[in-house]
């Protein structure tokens, strides 16, 4: 497993700073008004319907929703043996990271896990 250490942390490094924390990051700044797209307009002006503590608690929701997606999202490429994500491990090889994980979604959690390693939200 160690030498599959490596793959597994470019992975999920890259779930956690190119899908976790952009997501966030845009949600946090459709609450902030930032986004200029009419729906997220929409919603920041809805906001001001909503009381602070109600504002942070849906703001608080926005990485637990992500969790459960990428969580799900995991747990199903584990799963469903049709589907295959290859990393490259070195110049001329490939590592399956379902063969190479002891469980996908797993690899999210805990103070090793990816969200604690490489999230910065």
């Amino acid at each position: 497993m160690s030498d599959n250490k490596p793959v597994l942390d470019f992975f999920g490094q890259f779930l956690m700073e190119r899908i976790r924390d952009e997501a966030i990051d845009d949600w946090e700044r459709i609450f902030q008004g930032k986004m200029r797209d009419n729906e997220s307009k929409k919603i920041f002006e809805t906001l001001s319907t909503f009381s602070p503590e109600q504002v942070q608690f849906i703001a608080n929701l926005f990485p637990k929703i992500v969790d459960t997606t990428l969580h799900h999202f995991l747990w199903t490429l584990e799963q469903e043996e049709d589907i295959n994500v290859l990393v490259k491990a070195t110049e001329s090889k490939y590592s399956n990271i379902r063969e190479i994980s002891d469980g996908l979604a797993g690899e999210l959690y805990t103070e090793d896990g990816w969200i604690s390693r490489f999230s910065n939200k």
